[in-house]
């Protein structure tokens, strides 16, 4: 089948009913679809899919129209609105007797249920057959293959929980579209398909295959996003000018522009943000040039690749205040466009409201935006065209996923009642118990939970059944209620156990969880925690690498596979897992500490250098000396690090690194010793063997008194007269003989000042003598070319 993008249905203004050729494609371009006229076809689609006989080619484009309108309608009905016809459709689907199959059932995946608010199931389902058996005619229809795309994206959307299957399905497609791409002679087309292939991967938390995609169409679109900081102010009262981030938009060809929104989507006008009406913030950045305060002018397709680079970014960098200062840019962006496709504003809002609800002074706007993001679902003034336009790039959500963010906001707000209403609306029956254990009124969720089993009953509602009543036995239903195939119901039995610390018993639940659906995020983190507990080190190096591939921006779990492999004796690997937990986390003063420790075992010696100078700058007395005698004396030493390379190259950190140290902990004798094994010359030993000398005897104020103690200091002053007398002979270039000088006098009071300590003793110990005596030859000797040097 030849492209033709009107089969794409990205509606826009820009696309006349006269260039569409097919009445069918003309009907679904008006969005006119009602269900008299589907009870008079789809019943032939439905009989026609199940056969085995080929399709002609009629027969294969007036199947794919049926299931792009079932699918559209679908859609509709569960995540753009609006739902004025749902009841007709519902009304349909209750009478279409040849359907005698359960929807619900069979669009189950990996034991994972549909969401109870999801609408026309049956619609979906048929959609999925048509295209399943398109497929199998013709194997090489670009179509086809992106309209199954969305069908696998759509059917993921309305599950409670990511599942395996359809990522492999996904997957599968998107690596088949991304072969074919060239296929596309139309720009802005060849980017609606990257786009939709990014977010389908960015469903799965897959930054990185999201990104390399991004990365991709910008490089065919020749589009640079550039984030550049310019003086600004954020609050009215600000008299000085900061550096503000900006987003800035750069089309390096002037050729195969997308059309400017205007074109595309100028009959549509868009929400705007509510007014923050604060007294203090400003309602936007203002920046000190009048330029950056226009915001650019995005076409409809570099406004949803501007989403899907907001969220991919979103989803793969820490949470915390600096990284949202970095989405901001992007995401004003969008919010003051004048003209573009509902979706990506309705997207951009709730993104907002997600940034925002964090912050004191706009926290109250989040949940009013919120608000008129969930009544906008149901708001006449937009027409079904305007709400598919561009929806597929948009990044469609759910229509109880907004409830359910709308809740959460209600919930920090403290309005938990209001909150509570919507989630009894919406089914949310986690959520329910949430509230009810909050308001302190537990016994009232067991009550809603068997009222709505009595109705029908779930997995779900046996296992929250569980949850409210602490009854194991009511996970026990929930699996057999599966025929033991909920993924569900061993997770939360699983759960069971883990809250009171059963690990033994709840990592059977786990491991069967987990296999049946392999994409739960939480229980292989919970797997490998319970592993770690009981020791478990293999099963956890097992479940938290796992992890890590599913979720590799979470520090901790880097951590704990990291302790993992050192238990079992893979230091190598250990030292590689935590280099990544610091990306994730690089303030985590712990998860340094342990970088340093295996670094230092593993020979990596640079590594554990760069991580003792970030645990100086993260707790203010940090001090190994431990550390700094393995990694000083291996690089002095010339030791070859854990690549094999001589360590030479690190000298000068290593000499950094002891002058920090000497500075900040200078009365530690250890220190300048330390430093003395590092010096170059035999003078710069000398002067640190001094103030190691001066350290060590304002430290230990009775050392001549004591043995071992004055027997250390006779070391020290020996070391440090065999060097300065060296040093007359063996200086370097830029060291003058009034340097030398100096220090043979500095070399002279330590001797005497030591000498003169033991001698006052009245008790001389037989051990030092030998030293003493070698000390005593040696000031002799400087004191001689003391002489010597002052005669001349």
């Amino acid at each position: 089948m030849c492209l033709n993008v009107f089969y794409l249905c990205n509606f826009n203004d820009k696309v006349t009913e006269k260039e569409i050729e097919n009445d069918h494609l003309k009907r679904i371009w008006r969005c006119e679809w009602s269900p008299i006229h589907l009870e008079n076809s789809l019943q032939q689609s439905w009989e026609s899919a199940h056969k085995s006989a080929p399709l002609t080619q009629e027969e294969s484009d007036e199947f794919l129209l049926k299931a792009i309108e079932l699918l559209l309608i679908f859609t509709q009905n569960n995540f753009t609105g609006p739902f004025d016809q749902l009841g007709e459709f519902k009304e349909f689907i209750k009478n279409a007797h040849f359907l005698n199959t359960d929807a619900a059932t069979e669009l189950k995946e990996n034991g994972e249920e549909l969401n109870p608010n999801v609408n026309l199931a049956e619609l979906l389902l048929i959609a999925r057959w048509i295209i399943k058996k398109l497929l199998e005619n013709t194997e090489d229809s670009m179509i086809i293959h992106w309209w199954h795309l969305r069908c696998l994206c759509i059917h993921q959307h309305i599950l409670d929980g990511l599942t395996s299957n359809l990522y492999k399905m996904i997957e599968r497609e998107a690596e088949w579209l991304l072969t074919h791409v060239d296929e596309i002679k139309n720009k802005e087309y060849e980017a609606l398909l990257l786009l939709e292939i990014a977010n389908a991967y960015l469903q799965f938390h897959r930054c990185e295959k999201s990104q390399n995609v991004l990365e991709t169409l910008c490089e065919r679109l020749q589009i640079d996003l550039n984030v550049i900081g310019f003086l600004g102010v954020r609050t009215k009262f600000q008299q000085k000018s900061l550096p503000q981030l900006c987003l800035m938009v750069e089309q390096n060809n002037s050729e195969n522009v997308p059309p400017p929104a205007v074109e595309t989507n100028g009959d549509t006008e868009l929400p705007k943000l509510l007014l923050l009406e604060d007294d203090t913030r400003l309602e936007r950045i203002k920046f000190i040039d009048p330029k950056h305060n226009d915001i650019m002018t995005l076409p409809s397709i570099l406004q949803a690749l501007v989403l899907a680079k907001v969220r991919q970014l979103k989803r793969s960098t820490p949470k915390d205040r600096l990284a949202d200062e970095q989405l901001e840019p992007y995401i004003q962006t969008l919010l003051y466009q004048k003209y573009g496709p509902l979706q990506v504003r309705q997207s951009a809002l709730l993104l907002n409201c997600l940034q925002e609800s964090n912050q004191r002074r706009t926290v109250e706007r989040s949940w009013k935006q919120c608000e008129k993001a969930v009544m906008l679902l149901s708001n006449s003034a937009y027409t079904v065209k305007d709400r598919f336009s561009y929806a597929f790039a948009s990044f469609l959500q759910p229509k109880w996923h907004i409830q359910l963010q709308l809740c959460d906001l209600l919930i920090s707000l403290g309005m938990i009642k209001t909150a509570l209403d919507i989630y009894l609306e919406i089914q949310a029956w986690e959520q329910v118990i949430t509230c009810y254990t909050i308001l302190e009124l537990r016994h009232k969720a067991a009550e809603v939970i068997h009222r709505e089993l009595q109705k029908k009953p779930t997995v779900l509602l046996h296992c929250l059944l569980g949850d409210a009543t602490d009854d194991p036995t009511c996970y026990k239903t929930a699996w057999e209620f599966s025929e033991l195939t909920s993924g569900k119901a061993q997770a939360h039995w699983g759960n069971y156990h883990f809250r009171r610390k059963e690990y033994e018993d709840a990592i059977p639940h786990y491991e069967r969880s987990v296999k049946i659906n392999s994409l739960q995020e939480k229980i292989w983190l919970r797997l490998g925690y319970a592993a770690i507990m009981l020791e478990k080190w293999e099963l956890a190096v097992h479940a938290y690498i796992t992890y890590t591939h599913l979720e590799p921006f979470g520090f901790e779990s880097w951590n704990n596979l990291a302790k993992a492999l050192i238990k079992l004796g893979d230091k190598q690997r250990a030292h590689k897992v935590l280099n990544e937990s610091l990306k994730c986390n690089f303030n985590n003063w712990k998860v340094w500490e342990n970088f340093l420790l295996v670094s230092v075992d593993t020979g990596n010696f640079e590594d554990a250098i760069n991580a003792y100078n970030r645990l100086t700058e993260l707790k203010v007395n940090f001090f190994d000396f431990e550390v700094l005698s393995v990694v000083i004396t291996a690089i002095a030493e010339g030791k070859p690090d854990a690549k094999g390379q001589a360590p030479e190259r690190l000298m000068k950190k290593a000499i950094n690194l002891m002058g920090h140290q000497c500075i900040k902990h200078g009365s530690e004798a250890k220190i300048w010793e330390l430093a003395a094994v590092l010096a170059q010359t035999p003078l710069k030993k000398a002067d640190k063997l001094v103030k190691a000398f001066r350290a060590y005897t304002a430290k230990e104020l009775l050392w001549s008194s004591k043995q071992p103690y004055a027997l250390k200091a006779l070391q020290i002053c020996k070391q440090l007269s065999q060097h300065s007398l060296k040093a007359i002979t063996d200086h370097a270039s830029d060291e003058s003989e009034v340097m030398i000088t100096s220090q043979l006098s500095s070399a002279r009071l330590a001797d005497q000042a030591c000498l003169r300590a033991i001698e006052k003793e009245a008790i001389q110990f037989p051990e030092n003598l030998e030293e003493l005596k070698e000390v005593n030859i040696l000031l002799e000797k400087i004191n001689e070319n003391i002489k010597q040097r002052m005669s001349k």
